[in-house]
This record gives structure tokens, C-alpha cells and sequence, in this order.
């Protein structure tokens, strides 16, 4: 497997602060009612004073987002996609027939591998349709094992890249988020030219991103996981935080997650909180 490359986040032509710092307060989904942080996880619809302020794109091939039932819609960066190309991604409830209609032949599967050829290799007029597992490295693994069509789908990957995910997961930091990898698998299948076209993708992944580098270099006396990749937190080169946000009273964070609590990203990540 070819070294994992380190990318630049802050390349991407994409400038989410401006607009998702206005939307401070968690919102009613017009559709379903449930009280989200910026985007409904559920109708996969920004909230109402977001509509027509969030980028929209279109993709050159389809994409489906086949979704374990075990990952929560607030954690799930996948979702990403849907809300910034709606018409060209779908959402699957993952089932034992939930592919029954997908046309093997013209599908390919996202899903690392010594048997999988990169993006960058594939006859883009060989294929109109990629699948992703969404779901824990366990997860993906059962259900690739468990469906006959996933199993006999071509697969297809990306250039390894070292993650800026700041939950730290039990693997190196090859292991990208999925919407990391949606965005890759995009930019890759444009081996020459790329000028930005799906950065979108990466809308709300680089502002929670921003939003931790910034709280942590605010509170230099905070800690961050210690199994991250050296210098994670940019302490030399991010402005601090201007806007501090208090702990919850009598929240306990997890040593993995502290910012989740603490900094209030539960809001955004956590579906049970809607409930």
C-alpha cells in the first residue's frame, strides 16, 4: 500500500465561517420537525435560514450511501454529501435486499484492498454509480461479507491520504472519514485540471475542523488525544478562538471525544439529542 500523503485542508475553495457562525441556535426541520444544528441528519436539508446560503453541486457519476443501521445519523459525516449534492446522492438503509435493484455491471464499490484499481484508473464510461458503506471498518467488513452484490461489485479506491478526522479511531491515520473519501474519490477520478469542482463536499467537515483548531489553540492547557498525528492541533498557525464556548454544567467528556461536550459539537453529531 502506497505511503498515505498529507493534504491541504486549507487549500480547499470552500469558506463555511461566514455563513454557519450566523446559525448559532439548534433549529426545526421544516419537513420532519426534529431540532437540528445546521442541517436536518434525517430530510438531509439545510435549516431554513441556511436554504440557499450552502453550496450545491452536481457530480459527475451517482453515488449511494448505503448506511449501516448501527451509525447514528448526528455522527455520520457522509450526510455531507447529500445535503451539498442532493440530486446526485442517495441515502440506503442498509438490508439484506436493499440492492436488489442496483446493476452490478455499472456499480462499483468503494472499498480499499489489494484487489481494488484507484479512480484515477477507471474508464469513467465503464461505470455510472459508486457505492459507500457508511459504518465502523467492523461494520463495512460485515456487510460486504453478509451481500452477495457487494461482494461481486468491482471496487475502487483513492490515493491514501492521512485523515484531519479528530475522532481518533483504533487505526492509523490512513483511515479517512467517509466524506473524506467521498471527496477524494471525486477529485481523483480527475487525474489532471481539478479546479475546486467538489470541494463543497468538504463544507462542513472543514468547519469543524476550524472550529476545534481554533478552541484548542484558545485553551493551550487542554489536552488532545495523544494517539493524533504529531502537531494535529496547528498551535503555530491557527487564530485562537474569539468566541469561547462554556462547558455544559455537569458534563463529564470522554477522553476521545472532550471537545464533543465541552465545545458543544454534541449538537451537531449526537442524533439521540434530538430525540
Amino acid at each position: 500500500m502506497a505511503q498515505a500523503e498529507t493534504y491541504d485542508i486549507n487549500a480547499l475553495r470552500v469558506y463555511p465561517a461566514p455563513v454557519l457562525d450566523a446559525c448559532s441556535e439548534r433549529m426545526v426541520c421544516q419537513e420532519c420537525g426534529k431540532k437540528v444544528k445546521f442541517f436536518c441528519y434525517y430530510c438531509y436539508r439545510p435549516v431554513a435560514p441556511l436554504e440557499g446560503k450552502i453550496p450545491q453541486i452536481r457530480l459527475p457519476f451517482k453515488l449511494d450511501v448505503v448506511k449501516h443501521e448501527g451509525e447514528k445519523d448526528g455522527k455520520s459525516t457522509a450526510l455531507h454529501a447529500k445535503v451539498m449534492a442532493p440530486e446526485d446522492v442517495t441515502v440506503i438503509a442498509y438490508s439484506p435486499d436493499c440492492l436488489d435493484n442496483v446493476d452490478v455491471e455499472r456499480t462499483a464499490l468503494l472499498f480499499p484492498g489489494p484487489d481494488a484499481t484507484n479512480i484515477a484508473d477507471m474508464d469513467p464510461a465503464s461505470y455510472d454509480k459508486v457505492i459507500v458503506i457508511d459504518g465502523t471498518w467492523k461494520q463495512a467488513k460485515g456487510m460486504l461479507h453478509n451481500n452477495k452484490k457487494l461482494r461481486h461489485m468491482r471496487k475502487v479506491t483513492v490515493n491514501p491520504r492521512r485523515t484531519k478526522f479528530w475522532r481518533y479511531q483504533n487505526f492509523d491515520d490512513s483511515y479517512m472519514a467517509t466524506i473524506e473519501a467521498i471527496y477524494f474519490l471525486y477529485r481523483d477520478s480527475v487525474p489532471a485540471g481539478y479546479n475546486g469542482e467538489y470541494d463543497a463536499l468538504m463544507y462542513f467537515f472543514k468547519y469543524f475542523y476550524d472550529f476545534i483548531q481554533s478552541e484548542y489553540v484558545a485553551r493551550p492547557e487542554k489536552s488532545f488525544h495523544g494517539k493524533h498525528q504529531k502537531g494535529y492541533i496547528a498551535y503555530d498557525t491557527v487564530a485562537p478562538s474569539t468566541s469561547l464556548r462554556q462547558p455544559k454544567p455537569g458534563v463529564v467528556a470522554d477522553a476521545n471525544y472532550d471537545f464533543d461536550g465541552a465545545l458543544d459539537l454534541d449538537l451537531t453529531f449526537q442524533a439521540a439529542i434530538d430525540n
